[in-house]
């Protein structure tokens, strides 16, 4: 058998032909496996697959595989499959994925041990979610498979619990990987496999966990839950939080978690509990920015008043920074003298980056915007904001996790239009998307047909009918034809721009042409009628507008009743507020572990080597005037562990 040929990355058609190899993979019954023939394989009884191996630890996938492959050619069965699984295990990678999937597709089901075909099962499911299908892993691996191949059992149920936490099937993957534990040899895995179940927890609303608690009959995860709850609510002092853990130690005496976990929520709240008896809020409450001040001052006295983030809630005291952003130093030492252990602000962009420059602040701070660069921040600064970049950048990721690989960008003319269109390249790029062209609307215009149509490339075909026109001296009839090369269209608008752009786009031939934006194509307020023009957008925002979490629920009721009409205008940053509030506890923690999550009314927040808050958001699609929410897209960043090595 000769090694499979690579082909061009936009004919190859991933999905359809995973989706294809996954049915064949049905039709061989778990009932019928052959039975095991032996001791598996070991790839490394030669020099060659030594070599191989030696060439994977360094990185070089493909070499690795290439090698493999070759070896296999020159043995005999189980030998020669074992060695070809070993080649697909090697480019499961993003960036050779493609290989993986023409590896496994070469090799055949019918004639692989019960050992070998789990193996294979579970590079099918990795593969699955290379390509962001969880639902097609675990159609892959499916739980019938359990127990088929002990040996293999780890593995199994390592990539089920990957699939089901992409799935969104959050409480499923922590039974699965409590299962896990249980066979687990090397107490190194164990700790991982620990880790990513207390991780889930904590990236775990609490509406959900007590949800989990009420159904569950697991006795190992109620200890789990239990001990959650504890490290989530807010405590007067580490006499409560000791206190709390003696307890939980007395009613789950048998738990299997071990102590380092259980000792981490003391060592957490010792190391990185804030709780600020006064917290300063410079905020620029008269000037240009007034309506956003009073938005963001709306969500942080209604998560103080209805919120849990401190028991019990610390003074608020305000400072009005008005349009000056050079007073913002000044604030922030009268702030300081007068007592402040916390403050919040400043908002405008030149304010941040003043404090930025101080090399250390002497009270921790959480500003409300960023500073340009992502290298500016002093020691103790906290930058957080509704970031227009960020956005951008999900919109890639998403478009790469749907593998879509061409794009089409239509942003307005200006600086903030420049900002996202930069943004939105690079990360696609980075994913390994292309951007096939880019054109500039004016916004004040209501006619965006001249940047639609050269986006579009209807131009070129009107030349080609003026063209034929000349040579047959005769009209012709004509209807233009769209490039076809496009695989979706990212736009940057405001609703206005949007519900323009959209019916535009339709005319213009793409109406077949799937669009994405970011938060900014709706108003944070339903409009029915006039939102009918942006059916099909699918877009990203923050959960505050899309989810429907009771205790977010309540939170917007509250504010509600306060009457800020700024905040119903400017719904996200009284968003921003209510996180800007409720995240204080959290902050050092966060920190600290590039893992943590913490679930926000902005989003889904963590924090970089910088400092910086990154949110990750919820996405929706509108349908008949109203978003339909999607979900959220997984978590580009790496897993803790994204195998287990046995």
């Amino acid at each position: 058998m000769q090694k499979p040929q690579s082909q061009h990355p936009l004919i190859y058609k991933p999905i359809l032909i995973l989706v294809a190899l996954l049915a064949t993979c049905m039709l061989w019954s778990c009932a019928n496996f052959p039975l095991d023939t032996g001791k598996v394989f070991d790839s490394t009884s030669s020099s060659q697959t030594r070599r191989a191996e030696k060439l994977l630890a360094a990185g070089k996938y493909q070499e690795a595989a290439s090698i493999f492959w070759a070896e296999a050619e020159t043995r005999p069965s189980p030998q020669k499959e074992a060695l070809q699984i070993r080649a697909a295990e090697a480019v499961l990678q993003p960036e050779t994925k493609l290989q993986a999937q023409q590896y496994l597709g070469a090799i055949d089901e019918s004639v692989l041990s019960k050992g070998l075909l789990v193996r294979k099962r579970v590079a099918l499911a990795e593969l699955a979610l290379l390509n962001g299908q969880p639902q097609l892993a675990l159609d892959a691996a499916p739980e019938k498979l359990i127990n088929v191949s002990e040996k293999y059992n780890p593995h199994l149920l390592a990539v089920r619990a990957k699939a089901l936490k992409s799935a969104g099937m959050m409480k499923k993957s922590i039974e699965t990987r409590i299962t896990l534990n249980q066979l687990l040899r090397k107490p190194a895995q164990r700790k991982k496999n620990n880790e990513l179940i207390w991780q889930t927890l904590l990236n775990t609303n609490n509406t959900e966990l007590n949800s989990w608690s009420a159904n569950n009959n697991n006795p190992e995860l109620a200890a789990w839950l239990s001990l959650v709850t504890i490290q989530k609510q807010p405590h007067e002092n580490q006499a409560s939080i000791d206190n709390a853990i003696q307890q939980w130690r007395s009613i789950y005496s048998n738990h299997r978690i071990p102590n380092h976990i259980i000792d981490s929520i003391t060592k957490d709240y010792a190391s990185f509990h804030i709780a600020p008896n006064k917290i300063a809020l410079l905020l620029p409450l008269t000037g240009r920015y007034s309506r956003v001040a009073e938005a963001v001052y709306a969500g942080i006295t209604t998560a103080r008043e209805f919120g849990d983030a401190f028991n019990p809630p610390p003074e608020l005291v305000i400072y009005d920074t008005g349009d000056d952003p050079t007073s913002a130093l000044s604030y922030y030492q009268r702030a300081v003298n007068e007592g402040a252990d916390f403050i919040i602000g400043p908002f405008q962009k030149d304010a941040v980056r003043t404090l930025a420059n101080q090399g250390t602040l002497s009270v921790p701070t959480l500003s409300l915007n960023y500073s340009d660069s992502a290298l500016e921040g002093a020691q103790n600064l906290y930058q957080f904001g509704l970031l227009p970049e960020d956005e951008a950048k999900q919109v890639a990721e998403r478009a790469s996790f749907e593998n879509k690989a061409a794009a089409l960008v239509l942003v307005p003319e200006g600086e903030w239009g420049t900002r996202l269109l930069s943004s939105f390249t690079n990360r696609f790029h980075e994913l390994g998307g292309s951007v096939i062209q880019s054109e500039r609307y004016f916004p004040q215009n209501s006619d965006y047909s001249v940047a639609i149509k050269s986006l579009l490339q209807l131009n070129q075909s009107e030349q080609r009918r003026r063209t034929v026109q000349s040579i047959v001296r005769a009209e012709v009839e004509f209807e233009p034809r769209r490039r076809q090369d496009a695989d979706f269209i990212f736009i940057a608008a405001s609703p206005q721009q949007a519900r323009l752009i959209r019916p535009q786009l339709s005319y213009h031939f793409a109406s077949d042409l799937p669009v994405y934006a970011t938060s900014h194509v709706f108003s944070g307020n339903e409009n029915i009628s006039a939102d009918q023009d942006i059916n099909g957008i699918t877009y990203c925002d923050v959960p505050w507008l899309l989810s429907t979490d009771p205790s977010m629920e309540l939170l917007r009721d509250s504010l509600d009743l306060q009457s800020f009409s700024s905040s119903s205008r400017l719904p996200r940053f009284a968003a921003l507020g209510i996180d800007a509030y409720q995240v204080i506890p959290h902050l050092q923690r966060l920190a600290a572990n590039d893992f943590d999550r913490y679930q926000g009314t902005t989003g889904k927040l963590s924090i970089d080597a910088q400092n910086r808050i990154y949110r990750q958001l919820i996405w929706a699609k509108f349908e008949k005037g109203r978003p339909e929410t999607l979900g959220v897209t997984p978590d580009l960043t790496p897993d803790f562990s994204a195998q287990v090595n046995q």
